[in-house]
């Protein structure tokens, strides 16, 4: 044991307490590295994420998602599919559900955005096979084909679209038609009162009514006529042409009714 005068003078020696400084503070560092470094890879090395789902995100979204789970993400590119919407992710790997270690890169596929676009072709009132042609020269293809409620003069015509007349679409985009069953004798409407509405009023009233109006007919002004006229019955598909106050405004019955001859 050390003498009394030997322990009073370490005590009293600055470079004792000097390098008891040092070991604590070296115990302080060491204590934070294990905590904040060695503990959480020792924890980790046997814990599992969830990759979360990111399909239908955008982009930024996906990234963002993926991110915030743990894990690392990489943008991948895939060529455009018009089946799908573009600009979103369509894809991923590893799949949405399984279990990864943190930090594990997940790959999202982006459908490319269109380069090409063109206008959709208006092909209502068109036989099947003349719709069928127009679409596909504009570079688009035909998608589901179904028969529609909606009744017209001529069978197999069509009644409806999808995308409509005129809408800027991607190259390849599927267009969807519907058809008419033609027009129904069995079942007689009267025609209604349509002189004195606008255009656009008059074309909803004719098709709530069960009738058909050709797409050509005017749709701006007011009716100041109409073929047949108000309170007639005929049966149910036939088609009323109206002629309105707009310069050009409208015809007669039967000037834009499709040659039945030509289905």
């Amino acid at each position: 044991m050390p003498s009394p005068g030997r322990l009073r003078s370490v005590l009293t020696d600055p470079a004792f307490w000097t390098g008891l400084v040092i070991l604590g503070l070296g115990a302080i560092v060491l204590a934070l590295l294990v905590n904040f470094a060695v503990m959480p890879i020792w924890t980790r090395h046997s814990s599992t994420i969830e990759v979360p789902s990111v399909r239908e995100m955008s982009p930024l979204d996906a990234e963002r998602t993926l991110r915030l789970a743990g894990l690392d993400a990489e943008r991948r590119e895939q060529p455009f599919n018009p089946n799908l919407p573009s600009d979103v992710v369509v894809d991923q790997t590893p799949s949405a559900g399984l279990a990864v270690k943190p930090g594990r890169r997940v790959y999202y596929y982006v459908n490319a955005s269109p380069t090409d676009r063109v206008a959709m072709p208006a092909v209502l009132s068109m036989a099947q096979g003349q719709a069928t042609a127009e679409i596909e020269n504009a570079g688009l293809s035909v998608g589901a084909v179904r028969y529609d409620t909606l009744r017209s003069p001529h069978e197999n015509t069509v009644t409806r679209q999808i995308p409509e007349a005129g809408r800027l679409v991607p190259v390849g985009t599927p267009v969807s038609i519907w058809l008419s069953p033609g027009p129904d004798p069995s079942r007689q409407i009267e025609v209604p009162d349509l002189v004195g509405m606008s255009a656009d009023a008059a074309r909803d009233r004719i098709r709530d009514a069960g009738l058909w109006i050709s797409p050509s007919q005017q749709q701006s002004g007011r009716v100041t006529r109409q073929t047949p006229e108000r309170g007639e019955r005929v049966p149910a598909g036939s088609e009323v042409a109206i002629t309105t106050d707009a310069p050009g405004g409208g015809g007669a019955a039967g000037d834009t009714a499709a040659d039945s001859s030509s289905r």
